[in-house]
């Protein structure tokens, strides 16, 4: 995906990446042009791993960089859960409104399912225990969907990508 935030965008520096296609086992070296990216997406697929990427960023003072990096840890402190087990934004945005506030406003900060649980902080991170397996943050991820699908008829995208089987997995609308 085109991961971003605070203003800029993966797509905005990335030169290019080597992907590997896991059925095939090549190797493609894909210039940004080639990779399609925009808000939260790329044309990679499940089999495609990205093995390495070349990133061209501008110079620049670095007393600023630092600031600007500094200013960023402090919002990140303060809107979203840090120092816990967490995979970043669960959802991408849909049209109007933040998925987050989507998710916060059906009560379902602090909802807890097994070993995982909607952050108290930002309710698009869910927070996991050591002990959370892969298929107990898919089962979260569309019992989540499904409530929201239900009560606004909004369809929350994931914004994190599953790579695997899911058995027993329910998948919402």
């Amino acid at each position: 995906m085109n991961a971003g935030g605070h203003g800029s965008d993966t797509a905005s520096v990335l030169v290019d990446a080597s992907v590997l296609d896991i059925r095939s086992r090549s190797v493609e070296r894909r210039n940004v042009g080639e990779l399609d990216l925009s808000y939260r997406h790329s044309n990679l697929t499940d089999t495609d791993i990205v093995l390495q990427a070349r990133y061209e960023t501008e110079s620049c003072d670095p007393q600023d960089a630092e600031t600007v990096l500094r200013d960023i840890t402090r919002w990140r402190k303060e809107h979203q859960p840090g120092g816990t087990l967490n995979a970043g934004s669960v959802f991408k945005n849909p049209a109007n409104e933040s998925a987050g506030s989507i998710i916060d406003r059906l009560g379902l900060k602090g909802e807890r399912f097994g070993p995982v649980s909607v952050s108290e902080v930002h309710a698009n991170f869910l927070v996991a225990t050591k002990e959370a397996s892969a298929s107990d943050i898919f089962l979260f991820v569309n019992r989540i969907r499904s409530i929201v699908a239900e009560q606004t008829a909004i369809d929350l995208e994931p914004e994190i990508r599953f790579i695997g089987s899911f058995p027993n997995a329910e998948v919402a609308p």
